[in-house]
């Protein structure tokens, strides 16, 4: 053997390293959008939904996951339409059949553009502290591509391990990261508060830590904030705000209502200032009325000296016929729904939520005031 002519022998990781290190001058960065839900979630990222228990995290958890499966838009923001899995271990089918009712029946349009398809429920509860289940999902579903994968939640799906235990949600970090690389996907936990709510999450900050994106859901009577706390990458401090519309599903074999809840955006801004003052249940059907009418009727305005540029507005006959409808159904006389209407319209105003020119309406943002 001639020693001389050996060649030595070099750790790959050495050469990976050197490949991958290059002057700050040749950087160069990917101008294509990288998003599953722009400006709110990555593609290829992992996120955490909490909230207190019945805020609303689950349903706007699964919201999100619908909306990404049909390909279309998420309060307003762009989606890369993909397969989904949703781990729901938190209530299983007989929480989540109802759900998905009702969203095929109040928005039929994400069953149109192919979100029955798209979106794929495991019902039971899994356990992702330990190394079986990963396996197992992996293993089950090797051939799917999937842009998304809800656990719901992290509680149901940790196991024997505890939240509080570094060790133990650092081994449900790392089964997280392997379904993330393994699917090259985003990953969303929903999570619970803690007792100390400026805290965040509850746990151990591992979590914290860990992931690229946080959002907080809150509660105030109907309506509901959810706020981004953390972003890795991503503009922080965006907010939306939505209500859970009830949603009928006909009656159970004792006659008895079946019900359900569809998320529905709102105006973030008047859930702000709702906060800070005492806000009567007509005027959240008020706010919730408008909504509906610049949702289904609302228009830009070529006019953009009186009227806002880069939203819709919508005619007050047209806001008070969706004021009506609400208050009506609900049995109320129409002579004093119509009254009902002016007082609420003219705190509206008079609150500086909503501005009118030339009998058109529209919410005010805070870009907005400094021309009021």
């Amino acid at each position: 053997m001639n020693f001389d002519d050996a060649q030595p022998v070099e750790n790959p990781r050495v050469e990976a390293i050197r490949n991958a290190t290059v002057c700050a001058a040749e950087l160069q960065f990917e101008r294509s959008s990288n998003y599953l839900v722009k400006h709110w979630l990555g593609s290829t990222a992992v996120s955490v939904i909490y909230g207190d228990s019945n805020c609303g995290k689950s349903f706007f958890a699964l919201d999100v996951a619908v909306h990404v499966a049909a390909g279309l838009p998420w309060m307003g923001h762009n989606t890369r339409k993909g397969n989904v899995l949703y781990l729901a271990a938190e209530g299983g089918k007989r929480s989540y059949a109802p759900r998905i009712a009702a969203l095929k029946v109040a928005v039929p349009i994400l069953f149109e553009h192919g979100a029955g398809n798209n979106l794929l429920l495991t019902p039971i509860q899994v356990d992702l502290h330990g190394e079986v289940d990963v396996e197992a999902i992996t293993s089950a579903l090797p051939d799917i591509t999937f842009s998304l994968i809800v656990i719901d939640t992290l509680a149901m799906s940790i196991g024997a391990g505890s939240e509080n235990d570094s060790a133990d949600m650092a081994q449900f970090i790392k089964n997280v990261m392997t379904l993330k690389t393994r699917y090259n996907c985003h990953v969303m936990i929903v999570h619970h508060s803690g007792k100390d709510r400026n805290k965040g999450a509850r746990g151990h900050s591992s979590l914290r830590a860990a992931v690229d994106t946080e959002i907080e859901v809150k509660v105030d009577g109907m309506i509901r904030l959810a706020t981004c706390k953390k972003q890795r990458d991503l503009e922080n401090g965006k907010k939306v705000a939505f209500t859970l519309r009830v949603v009928d599903l006909g009656v159970d074999d004792e006659n008895d209502p079946i019900t359900s809840c569809v998320v529905e955006q709102t105006d973030a801004e008047f859930a702000l200032s709702s906060t800070s003052r005492k806000v009567s249940p007509n005027e959240r059907i008020a706010v919730q009325a408008l909504d509906d009418a610049i949702a289904s009727q609302g228009r830009k305005m070529a006019d953009q000296e009186n009227y806002p540029a880069n939203r819709k507005v919508v005619s007050r006959d047209n806001w008070r016929n969706s004021f009506m409808k609400m208050r009506i159904d609900s049995g109320v006389q129409t002579a004093s729904v119509k009254k009902d209407f002016d007082r609420q319209s003219a705190k509206l105003q008079e609150n500086g939520v909503i501005h009118a020119y030339n009998d058109m309406v529209w919410f005010i943002h805070e870009e907005d005031r400094q021309d009021i």
